[in-house]
């Protein structure tokens, strides 16, 4: 059994407490006799979960204020449940106490590479959350969500041997409107910077902003907040992170975190930086690893060392053929498109540069055209199907149109394989060739079914590369 006043130390909650309990949760589907339940979602669909859960013996039920006590179970209510849930969560597994740094990057584009990066830096032993997976130090674990549920995401920092010399955490935009990481100290918040993603949960960017900007309340006092110098929102990050008493290092060109120089020649504060990928981005991606290293006790002379044998991570400008070089990365923003295109530009001087990407059906519609747009600085466009999802191909790739008038080389091939093949053969063996969208993912939803496909597995089998 738990102590109550252990389980929501520091919580405001009002009604009726019982000294011990077996376990929190938040499905009623789950819950065991003598556990508490925190009811969530829409009110309309609250007093049937709560009915269940005191069916299946809660000895507590925790309601958002104004919802009416049921029968048959203690009662409390909190002005927000799942803020309420995610602290339980920290007190239960102890990752409100953690004996080692965390270290958090959110941000619209490089959370996965920040993350990754960083992680090495750390070095052995240090874990890692993120799209790509959760790492334990030790071993890679599949993670469904780039910041998992409460229950999943404490449990696993709280598992972490006190040896670990930190964790590098992506935090979404849908974690901090849930407040996921509600609980965990924050050695250091890294933001790569903003642009429109998400749409289809938030509603509004200022929502979607408001989300991100949650995080900065997670910093300690005395901790380092890392703002891009090149985006318009790096105060709305920094003014709440004063307030925590962290740190601001604003890293960029003119920032006091000064990266410079260009392909090759990078430099951090006059030192030069090791860059394994192209792209000014991923410079700044890599600076922004080494200070939060740096923030979590590691020598930076020693985290820029370890930056010279960092893995690509999975999906992330990852070049995996030749003859036409091929690249696959995550970009599915129209940000994250045009930055990848202007990357491998540089990379490829007046190499003939073709982009293969879809759009995700049932999200956010009205970034495809400004996809299309940003798509349309290739010299070949072709079109294909991303995660469709209940939305037929076409009807997708009839918005994205919208963005690309009077692009003379647009193609359509919903099936990735051939789309893959068509834009190799059309920008030929000296030419280049980005495959964007999916990343390291290996599975497409199409009208509802999951169905396997892998670009990285599909783009390797092509040859030229280990």
């Amino acid at each position: 059994m738990i102590a109550s006043a252990d389980l929501f130390r520091g919580q405001v909650l009002r009604g009726t407490i019982p000294a011990t309990v077996a376990g929190i949760r938040r499905d009623s589907r789950t819950v065991a006799p003598g556990e508490a339940f925190v009811a969530q979602g829409r009110a309309g669909e609250r007093p049937r979960h709560v009915e269940e859960a005191v069916a299946r013996g809660a000895t507590l039920v925790i309601l958002p204020e104004g919802d009416p006590a049921p029968a048959g179970a203690p009662t409390a209510w909190t002005a927000d449940p799942r803020r309420c849930f995610a602290r339980a969560c920290a007190a239960l597994h102890g990752s409100d106490r953690l004996p080692f740094p965390v270290l958090a990057v959110t941000g619209t584009k490089g959370k996965s590479t920040v993350v990754h990066w960083t992680w090495w830096c750390l070095g052995d032993g240090a874990a890692r959350v993120g799209t790509v997976g959760l790492h334990d130090g030790r071993h890679e674990i599949a993670n469904a969500q780039t910041t998992p549920a409460p229950e999943v995401v404490h449990a696993f920092l709280g598992g972490l041997p006190n040896r670990c010399p930190g964790a590098a955490i992506e935090a979404s935009s849908h974690a901090g409107d849930q407040h996921r990481l509600a609980g965990i100290p924050f050695r250091a918040l890294a933001v790569t910077g903003m642009g429109r993603d998400h749409l289809d949960y938030h509603g509004t960017f200022e929502r979607y902003l408001a989300a991100k900007i949650a995080f900065s309340a997670h910093l300690a006092p005395g901790a380092l907040c890392v703002v891009n110098a090149a985006c318009a929102h790096r105060e709305a990050f920094a003014a709440p992170a004063r307030a925590a008493g962290a740190r601001i290092a604003v890293l960029g060109a003119g920032g006091d975190a000064a990266l410079a120089g260009g392909p090759g020649a990078w430099t951090l504060d006059g030192v030069p930086l090791p860059v394994p990928l192209p792209g000014a981005f991923n410079a700044w991606n890599a600076a922004c690893a080494v200070l939060l290293a740096e923030a979590a006790g590691i020598d930076r002379s020693a985290a820029l060392d370890r930056m010279r044998t960092a893995p690509v991570p999975p999906g992330r400008m990852e070049r995996l053929a030749e003859g036409p070089a091929t690249y696959v990365d995550y970009a599915h923003t129209p940000e994250s498109i045009a930055g990848a295109i202007a990357a491998l530009r540089t990379a490829h001087p007046g190499a003939p540069l073709a982009i293969v990407f879809g759009c995700g059906g049932d999200r956010d519609a009205g970034k495809r055209a400004p996809m299309g747009a940003a798509a349309a600085a290739a010299d070949v466009v072709v079109i294909t199907t991303d995660n469709s999802r209940s939305e037929a191909p076409a009807a997708i790739s009839a918005m994205i149109r919208m963005g690309i008038r009077g692009h003379a080389r647009v193609h359509e091939e919903p099936e990735r394989g051939p789309a893959i093949l068509a834009a190799r053969a059309a920008v030929g063996a000296d030419g280049v060739v980005l495959v964007a969208g999916k990343g390291h993912e290996t599975t497409q939803d199409i009208h509802g079914e999951v169905r396997p496909w892998d670009d990285r597995a599909f783009v390797r089998a092509l040859g030229g590369r280990p």
